[in-house]
């Protein structure tokens, strides 16, 4: 891998200003360099839009979620109901509260990292990588999104195998 310094096009100014400044041309040269290392203000522009619309997106999401998260629970409260009306005795039952309730710990988990994101973006993420890969390695197949999939297959290559 080749090493670059970064700092080789400062030094091929800084000695071009010093010909310069022989010839009597070092303000023409002075102000190619300041013009050279001045930020574009575009770029705070930029990047303020960019933290505007991924916080923007976060909450649409984080809306979604929440929808996600009633919808669960309502599912979640009615199986446990015919749970408790059949005492457990039928196993298609007590196997489907099981999933609703997994759906439910689901969404309260993407709505807490969805919360945080909207706050900080990258910590937000993290928590929500963390709990799928340490706790519900199948919720990355059925929730995460597939651009991140790939990311999370790189990683840990028995995830692409449960696929």
């Amino acid at each position: 891998m080749a090493i670059y310094n970064i700092f080789d096009y400062y030094e091929r100014e800084k000695e071009s200003s010093q010909e310069a400044s022989k010839r009597g041309f070092e303000e023409a040269a002075y102000r190619k360099i300041q013009q050279n290392f001045i930020p574009d203000p575009s770029l705070s522009k930029d990047r303020f839009f960019s933290a505007l619309a991924a916080r923007f997106f976060f909450f649409l999401l984080l809306l979604a979620d929440i929808l996600w998260g009633i919808y669960s629970l309502t599912i979640f409260m009615i199986k446990g109901g015919l749970v408790c009306l059949t005492l457990g005795r039928v196993p298609l039952i007590r196997k489907s509260c099981a999933r609703s309730y997994l759906n439910t710990k689901r969404s309260v988990v993407c709505g807490l990292a969805l919360f945080i994101a909207l706050f900080s973006p990258a910590l937000g993420i993290m928590f929500s990588c963390m709990y799928f890969l340490m706790y519900d390695k199948n919720g990355v197949n059925e929730v995460v999104p597939t651009s991140l999939k790939e990311q999370f297959q790189d990683i840990f290559p028995s995830i692409a195998s449960s696929s």
